[in-house]
């Protein structure tokens, strides 16, 4: 509020979202206390759908505007600007000799290239940020709990005005571009143009910028897909709404896709392994209870993706489905963001399970630092049931008062390690092995993480250094920092021995070490070199 204050404005707009709406709310009250004869204008979908409700319960707002504001924010800022009447200007509901008026809604804008475009000039502000970008407006589904089913058809953007932005941005060196298109891929010739257009101008700029698309997997052609796997790596991140994959549920929110198809498709992307994919479950959805949630839930770890998100039906204003809530049994936050509390086939009790599994997803899966004992732990302790896995890992924390605590990222390499030792005794000493080689892998260290054993005989040092004055070796594996020390070298690489090997548990060894390398220059850290530590004693 201090830092609007020092603007000074003579008129305040502030779009609202369920993010942001009650920090707005608490700011528009208090400014006017200190600068009453500050206009303030609200938009944004948190005040869209219900604008006279909003005027009436907050004396501090002037105007609201309803739906896309672009013309109508202009018009009523001339309006104020000439002292002339409101009674025309649609899409706005505002306050007027004591009472609340409320004009009819604004047509949608046509021509969307009508609109400036926001992202000419100075980009200082976005340096090492995203930025968001449209390239569309609507969406070609009617999902029940999406704002998006409120307006139907798509509308886009010329190719001409996309190319011109996407130009700009890529020449600016923008971090991360991220589509906000509902379904990116909704007409497949204009978005396989856009994302040649950003390969060529990458190519010629020599730029760094990352792409990041909603798509709907099920649409895509095998052109398509033949043109996906050409993508130069970590250029595009899709993220796919999967959602569920219970049937009743989709059709309960008007969702529909060919799961056979889609799953085909996102195995297909995962072949290429050039886009970095990221798929969507929402739990909370008509229809499906605690065990159907889990099925979904399997179906899509088992696509492997790099990231799932684990999110919750929000019942958001102007929604069907929160007109709908009667005949789902819903109750949901009375504020933002609405977010779903129980209905007829998920209690809040299971909920609750749900998002702690959601915070061990994120630790041990979208994190990616322990991929290789998880992996092994589903597998061959809960016979490939996923779901199974982190519910049980879910419960430890809770029985063990680990949730809503800060803990340093080592830590979750120990609270596998103690759920393993708790549960399942005799995968210990394996689990140990794969948690010491998913540590090293990921993080520059010479220390393990509590209650994981080394095996390293006394003179490992001595046989790294036998390693590492060997020239044939070097020159082998290490030849991009072959120019560096030996005294360099052995600063970016760990040295470490293994009771079984960790790519291949079933393999028991009293004679392998691998070599994590970490040096930038081999351009990933955690690459690993296998060791025969009989070759390496011979060289001492």
């Amino acid at each position: 509020m201090a830092e609007i204050f020092r603007e000074n404005p003579d008129i305040l707009c502030f779009s609202c979202y369920i993010w942001n709406i009650n920090s707005i709310l608490d700011i528009c009250r208090d400014y006017k206390k200190i600068s009453p004869q500050t206009i303030i204008i609200l938009g944004g979908p948190e005040v869209s759908y219900d604008s006279q409700r909003v005027l009436q319960r907050n004396i501090a707002v002037d105007y609201v505007i309803k739906g896309e504001g672009e013309a109508a924010l202009r018009e009523l800022l001339q309006s104020i600007y000439l002292n002339s009447s409101l009674e025309n200007i649609k899409g706005i509901t505002y306050r007027y000799s004591g009472n609340i008026h409320e004009n009819p809604d604004r047509e949608l804008i046509n021509k969307l290239d009508m609109i400036p475009s926001p992202f000419k000039g100075d980009l200082g502000y976005y340096k090492n940020r995203l930025i968001y970008y449209e390239t569309s407006r609507g969406c070609p589904n009617n999902c029940t709990y999406c704002l998006s089913s409120t307006i139907k058809g798509v509308r886009f953007f010329s190719l001409a005005r996309v190319k011109d932005d996407l130009r700009y941005l890529i020449e600016k060196r923008v971090k991360k571009v991220k589509f906000v298109d509902r379904t990116f891929n909704c007409h497949e010739k204009r978005a396989r143009e856009i994302m040649q257009f950003i390969i060529d101008q990458t190519e010629k700029n020599n730029a760094s910028t990352t792409f990041h698309f909603e798509i709907c997997a099920d649409l895509l052609s095998e052109e398509m897909l033949l043109f996906l796997k050409q993508v130069p790596k970590g250029l595009f991140d899709f993220e796919i709404g999967v959602q569920s994959t219970m049937v009743e549920a989709l059709e309960a929110v008007n969702r529909t896709f060919n799961w056979d198809k889609l799953s085909r498709n996102i195995k297909e992307l995962r072949k290429g392994n050039n886009i970095h994919l990221h798929l969507d479950l929402i739990a909370g959805l008509p229809c499906e209870g605690y065990t159907q949630f889990a099925d979904s839930f399997n179906d899509v770890y088992n696509l492997k993706p790099d990231v799932i998100q684990l999110g919750f039906l929000k019942l958001l204003k102007g929604s069907a489905i929160r007109e709908q809530k009667d005949d789902h049994g819903y109750k949901f936050q009375t504020n933002p963001p609405y977010q779903v509390l129980k209905n007829k086939y998920l209690d809040y009790a299971e909920l609750i399970k749900l998002v702690q599994i959601e915070d061990i997803l994120d630790n041990y899966y979208n994190s990616g630092a322990v991929g290789n004992t998880v992996s092994y732990i589903i597998k061959n302790v809960h016979n490939g049931n996923a779901f199974c896995f982190y519910e049980e890992l879910a419960e430890y924390w809770q029985n063990n008062s680990l949730f809503a605590i800060g803990h340093k990222k080592e830590a979750r390499y120990s609270f596998l390690k103690n759920y393993i030792d708790y549960f399942y005794t005799s995968y210990s000493q394996k689990v140990n092995e794969l948690l010491k080689y998913d540590y090293l892998l990921n993080n520059k260290s010479y220390n393990l993480p509590s209650g994981i054993e080394s095996c390293n005989p006394e003179n490992i040092n001595d046989l790294l250094y036998s390693l590492l004055k060997n020239e044939g070796f070097i020159n082998k594996y290490l030849a991009p920092i072959s120019s560096y020390t030996r005294r360099e070298i052995k600063k970016q690489v760990h040295l470490e021995c293994f009771k079984y090997d960790p790519l291949d548990c079933n393999t028991i060894t009293d004679d392998l070490a691998y070599l994590f390398v970490y040096n930038p220059v081999l351009k990933r850290a955690g690459k690993t070199i296998k060791i025969s530590l009989a070759c390496a004693n011979s060289s001492l």
